[in-house]
């Protein structure tokens, strides 16, 4: 009989010993909190494990999260260059080197006569890791330079594709798709189930609860489900702290996002027909609130819970060191906004990407989003 997908996995982890988690550029909460819940469980089952995300830096409201410190910015040492010598004929008596005008030099004394080309060989060395985790990530190019630049390690490592998002692309050798799931976090916690529910304890629990709250918005939103609220509980009875998360993600805002939030909340605008929410915010009231774009980490979650009929939500801003225009989008699982808004460098995810529009005013960058967004979703 053939094995489930999730008992699939547990058999490649337990064939593999150097464990690599990919998460996509600008993660949002449920790829930060399922990455590092998969770390811990990996690391429990005796893994070297890492976990990355291209240029990645930590929320300040996520520094709660257990081993939130161990998310990467960047894949270095990923595999050695080897020299290689003959020494069978003439031994070695010393080595050094040293580095000038960007060349390293390696110095071979022999203890008897010399060294010659036909000696020295150079290979690759094996690749520092051997199985690779990928989670909430459409596809490879999510992950931006972590692929990009490193595309034939990512095609020559089997690859474990975790997700909820129904544009996913199925890039994995393995691949736990869940459409069905809110979020990536629910699908870890299910895999614990499946493999062994003995590895959760309250900092898994913790992570994996945060990625569901997040998700759903604090259970404010359509995705919810049973499935999901059950799941939430029995992580509550395992130890995660809920008020921590809630108060982290929710509740703890410094005067600047306070600030900057009241601006864009001051000019919410909402279209009835396509339950749409949006505002924006120009380089003065950056300038007023003495903020910067990093104060608008969940801005998104603060228009949507003032305004419960809202299916879907953006926020635009003037850059405030370029002239270019950015936004924030949110929308239903059924549409991919990373898909939708691909001509405006879209970084994140399906349902919630950052895009750039250069060359459009405010004004003009607004009705362009709300036009696209009405053309393609469900009125």
């Amino acid at each position: 009989m053939a094995l489930e997908i999730q008992e699939q996995i547990h058999e490649i982890v337990k064939q593999k010993s150097n464990i690599l988690i990919c998460l996509p550029t600008n993660p949002g909460s449920d790829a930060i909190a399922s990455g590092l819940a998969l770390y811990s469980i990996l690391e429990k089952l005796g893994k070297r494990v890492k976990i990355v995300s291209n240029n990645f830096t930590l929320p300040a409201n996520h520094s709660f999260l257990p081993k939130s410190d161990e998310i990467n910015k960047d894949l270095t040492s990923l595999r050695d260059f080897i020299i290689s010598v003959d020494v069978s004929q003439t031994k070695v008596e010393e080595i050094k080197y040293d580095i000038l005008d960007d060349k390293l030099n390696v110095y071979l004394s022999p203890k008897n006569g010399f060294y010659t080309n036909q000696d020295i060989t150079t290979s690759a060395g094996s690749f520092a890791f051997d199985l690779i985790f990928v989670l909430d990530a459409i596809d490879l190019e999510t992950l931006g330079s972590l692929f990009t630049d490193n595309a034939d390690f990512f095609y020559q490592t089997p690859i474990v594709n975790i997700d909820h998002h129904p544009a996913n692309e199925h890039f994995g050798q393995m691949n736990l798709i869940d459409i069905t799931a809110t979020s990536t976090s629910e699908i870890i916690y299910e895999m614990i189930e499946k493999i062994d529910k003995n590895l959760l304890d309250e900092y898994i629990a913790t992570n994996l609860l945060t990625g569901i709250i997040s998700k759903t918005k604090s259970f404010k939103t359509s995705s919810v489900t049973p499935k999901s609220l059950a799941i939430s509980s029995y992580l509550i009875d395992s130890g995660a702290r809920r008020e921590e998360i809630v108060k982290n993600l929710y509740q703890t805002k410094s005067i600047k996002e306070l600030k900057i939030w009241g601006l864009a909340l001051a000019k919410i605008k909402f279209d009835n027909d396509y339950k749409i929410t949006w505002s924006y915010l120009t380089k003065n009231d950056f300038l007023k609130s003495e903020s910067a774009e990093n104060d608008l980490e969940g801005i998104i979650d603060e228009l949507m819970v003032n305004t419960p009929q809202t299916q879907t939500a953006f926020l635009t801003w003037e850059g405030i060191s370029d002239n270019k225009i950015y936004a924030l989008v949110y929308t239903p699982r059924y549409l991919n906004a990373y898909d939708l808004f691909r001509e405006y460098e879209p970084v994140g995810s399906k349902d919630f990407t950052k895009i750039v529009l250069e060359g459009q005013n405010l004004e003009q960058a607004q009705t362009t989003i709300l036009n696209k967004l009405k053309e393609n979703l469900v009125s």
